[in-house]
């Protein structure tokens, strides 16, 4: 009978062995890894910020448009460029021209020779404004008859009025402390506004005709 007992025992331990392991493992894992428990999902979709949406538009615009639009630019810019050129051109060219057009070739003639000695220039200055007088005098009387009795007042009133400016306005750029210069200076100017109402009669004459 005894032997019968330990063969049970010999049988029966090892089953006790196994269970008491199992039991102390099984805890331990479970509270590591729990079951049934659904594993965590990440989202890796990314919420554009409204920054990146407003900017998407123009960078998605087409790369014709932007090709087009830095050509156009440029090129609206060189005209500019080429009509203000020409301008300047025009205007530095008809310069010249007028300011000849207002004096006779003989005064440029002796003011070149006067080489700046200012009484030599002072008596070009004079003989040309005896010359320039006697145009607007012989005009203002050859004008009467064909502008009519209304246009030739309004003439007369205007020239009347330029003889005012050219006067005081001599006066007004003399300067009695300037030195040599100074005269010379205010005459150049009364020379230059009797040379501009020779011309004006000189053009009203013509278009009269």
């Amino acid at each position: 009978m005894l032997r019968n007992w330990l063969t049970f025992f010999r049988v029966i331990l090892p089953v006790f062995t196994i269970l008491a392991l199992l039991a102390s493992v099984l805890p331990a894992v479970s509270a590591q890894s729990p079951t049934g428990a659904p594993p965590a999902k990440t989202n890796s979709t990314v919420t554009p910020s409204k920054a990146n949406v407003q900017a998407s538009p123009a960078n998605n615009a087409p790369a014709s448009a932007k090709s087009d639009t830095a050509p156009k630019a440029v090129a609206g810019a060189e005209a500019d460029a080429a009509q203000d050129k020409d301008q300047d051109k025009d205007q530095d060219d008809m310069s010249p021209a007028q300011a000849e057009s207002l004096f006779s070739t003989e005064y440029q003639t002796c003011m070149d020779n006067a080489a700046g000695v200012t009484t030599e220039m002072q008596d070009c200055i004079n003989t040309e404004q005896g010359r320039l007088e006697k145009i607007i005098a012989f005009r203002q009387v050859a004008l009467d008859p064909v502008l009519g009795e209304e246009r030739s007042k309004a003439l007369h009133e205007a020239v009347t009025a330029w003889e005012a400016l050219r006067k005081h306005g001599s006066t007004a750029m003399y300067d009695p402390d300037g030195g040599t210069l100074s005269p010379l200076i205010a005459a150049l100017w009364h020379l230059e506004q009797t040379a501009r109402m020779a011309q004006w009669l000189n053009s009203l004459a013509e278009n009269a005709e």
